[in-house]
Formats: C-alpha cells, sequence, structure tokens
C-alpha cells in the first residue's frame, strides 16, 4: 500500500471520534451520569490514540504527492502545518481525556470527573473539533476541490486528449436461408465405371501338318 492510501484510511478515525466525543462531553455535562462521562472520556482518549498515525501517514503522502502535476504549489503545505497544530490540540485533550477517565475510575461515587478536569475536557473537545474540521478540509482542498483539476487550462496545463476510436461501419449481418436445389437426374455412368465382361478369343482351328510319302 501506498502512503497516500494509508493515510486516507487513517485520517478518517481521528475526525470521528473527535467529533462524537466533543457531542458526549456536552450530553454527559447536560445530565451529570457517570456512564456518559465513561464513554465521552473513552471516545476523546481514543481519538488521542488515533492522531498520531494520521499526522504520520499524511506526512509519509505530502512527500509522495507534493511534486504531482495535479496538486497546487502551497496546498500540501498549508494542510500539513494546520495537522501538526491538529496533532497537539487533539493529542493533549486525548491525555487529558485519560486522567478524567482514570480519575472518575478511582472514586466510584462521583458521577462525574472534578470540575477542573471536565473544564479542560470541555475546551479541549471544543478546540478539537475546529482543529479536525479546518485540517480536514484543507485536506479535501488538495484532490477533490484542486483549482487544477478543476480548469486545467487555466493555469497553463494541457491535459492530453486519447485519440477517438476509429468509426466502425456498421455490417448488416445476412440471415441465412435454405434453399431447395433442383432434384436432378442421376448422370450416365462414365465408360470406364460401367463393368465389361471378358471377351473369350475364338476357337483356334488345327493347322493340317504335311504328310510325308
Amino acid at each position: 500500500m501506498s502512503w497516500p492510501y494509508l493515510h486516507t484510511v487513517v485520517n478518517h478515525f481521528p475526525i470521528v471520534l473527535a467529533v462524537i466525543g466533543a457531542l458526549a462531553v456536552l450530553v454527559a455535562a447536560m445530565f451529570e451520569r457517570r456512564a456518559i462521562w465513561v464513554y465521552a472520556l473513552s471516545t476523546l482518549t481514543l481519538a488521542g490514540l488515533t492522531i498520531y498515525p494520521a499526522w504520520l501517514t499524511g506526512d509519509k503522502a505530502a512527500t509522495a504527492v507534493r511534486r504531482a502535476w495535479y496538486i497546487e504549489r502551497g496546498a500540501v503545505h498549508t494542510h500539513s502545518s494546520a495537522a501538526g497544530i491538529t496533532l497537539w490540540v487533539v493529542g493533549v485533550t486525548g491525555l487529558l481525556a485519560l486522567i478524567s477517565l482514570i480519575t472518575l475510575a478511582r472514586t466510584r461515587e462521583a458521577t462525574s470527573p472534578a470540575k477542573g478536569l471536565r473544564v479542560l475536557v470541555g475546551l479541549g473537545a471544543l478546540v478539537s473539533i475546529c482543529a479536525v474540521s479546518y485540517t480536514g478540509y484543507l485536506g479535501g482542498q488538495i484532490v477533490i476541490d484542486s483549482p487544477i483539476l478543476a480548469s486545467p487550462a487555466s493555469h497553463g496545463i494541457t491535459v492530453p486528449v486519447p485519440a477517438a476510436n476509429p468509426t466502425l461501419t456498421p455490417t448488416t449481418t445476412a440471415t441465412p436461408t435454405t434453399t431447395t436445389q433442383p432434384s436432378l437426374p442421376p448422370a450416365a455412368a462414365p465408360a470406364s465405371a460401367i463393368p465389361t465382361q471378358p471377351v473369350a478369343p475364338p476357337p483356334s482351328s488345327p493347322v493340317p501338318q504335311p504328310r510325308h510319302p
């Protein structure tokens, strides 16, 4: 597998986990239920764990596609810079969520983490949503919304057009018809084919012998 392909597969995990985790934190803050807090903190922890593979594969993929003709100059660098910031934001938020999850697990009677941790995790989740959304948007601009692919002629790029296929003259397939041949009388057999009976030679007469006196 190539690095661009791996990055396309991996980069969706931290985005989805960060968004779902942030929404779960909002719901947990509204209802103050332990189960919701555990789910929200676990989701943000997973987002922090998956952000590094997404950044690493993206960094390797940038080297592979940076000089591609369909990539606008500077698009990969802008996306990489935003990805570096997102790496720290989501990573730190995931670490705060893990600490909150551990403290919550140690206190069975508590329905939520400490107030300070709740505030830090909530702010981190909010910033994480903004970071992953903007970074994902810049990543889509590289290929999906590439202005060079949209109008290559305006950027001085000539796209080769494949030659048209030669026009084929349609042929009509004739339906075979059955014709009745007139019956002809049997031809006379050649002379060589007629059996002949052997002709017996005529009987020879005895030759008279001369008499001697």
